[in-house]
């Protein structure tokens, strides 16, 4: 193992670890108070009443709640998936472009990432206004899909960059045609980064508010805008069980990507 050089020790940054520390209590500590007055018995998000699962009965049988949790279940579900094959297509294309107009399509393509939520939210309104539709669930689903593109595709590409280009050129030695390469090779290969990929481009569908405000209507209310409307008429300890729910999945679905990830790099590729 590696030693880390002695210039470059913690110890020798003065303000550093404390200034870390901070800022892992800052994040992080909220999420623990959120977490445990989910289970606060009275009425008030914030004033302890003693340890009660009302507030998640409450929450599992309100139909407000149940609606708005599967609208953006069904949306994050179909974004997800026309995210993923979109980006399997683009992956497996890149072949076929040269080095810069790989670089030119990437960077167009991950630009929802660093373009303002706002930005976005606007400018698709603007444009299903221009071609003749409406605020609703199809456009809500093809603006997910294109926010959610980039993170999948960052997964599944960095998978196919670390593969062993050996397999492919076995494969064509062997006789195997292109087609066959693509569904018996390629995409079995690519399997680690086609789910975690899925799996983030699912979080960021179900966390996204901005621009499901803009695009919401009547009937199309996702989880993130009914908790704002809640919030907004003051927050009680059903507040504090969606968040937990919410931050269950989050943790869910980062221990998985991270145990694909673990696993991928213990396989040859």
């Amino acid at each position: 193992m590696n030693k880390i050089p002695a210039r470059l020790r913690l110890n020798h940054f003065p303000g550093v670890g404390p200034i870390g520390v901070f800022c892992l209590i800052f994040l992080y500590f909220p999420m623990a108070i959120v977490v445990a007055y989910s289970f606060n018995g009275g009425n008030q998000a914030l004033a302890w009443q003693g340890f009660s699962l009302r507030w998640y009965d409450r929450v599992f049988h309100d139909a407000a709640i149940i609606s708005a949790t599967r609208m953006s279940l069904e949306i994050a579900a179909i974004a997800t998936v026309a995210s993923v094959v979109l980006a399997v297509l683009y992956v497996l294309s890149m072949d076929r472009l040269n080095r810069a107009g790989n670089a030119v399509s990437g960077a167009i393509l991950a630009a929802p990432i660093v373009v303002p939520e706002v930005v976005l939210g606007v400018a698709t309104l603007s444009f299903i206004r221009m071609i003749g539709m409406t605020p609703g669930f199809w456009p809500m689903v093809l603006a997910h899909t294109c926010f959610c593109f980039p993170f999948a595709m960052m997964n599944i590409r960095a998978r196919y960059q670390s593969l062993n280009p050996a397999y492919f050129e076995s494969a064509a030695d062997l006789g195997a045609t292109g087609s066959a390469v693509t569904w018996r090779i390629t995409l079995p290969l690519l399997t680690p980064g086609i789910v975690s990929g899925a799996l983030l481009a699912f979080v960021v569908s179900m966390d996204d508010y901005m621009i499901s405000t803009f695009l919401a209507s009547a009937g199309t209310t996702t989880l993130p805008i009914y908790i704002f409307g809640l919030i907004r008429k003051g927050v009680n300890p059903s507040v504090n069980v969606v968040a937990t729910l919410l931050l269950l999945m989050a943790i869910a679905v980062t221990v998985a990507t991270s145990f694909l990830s673990r696993r991928q790099q213990g396989k040859p590729a």
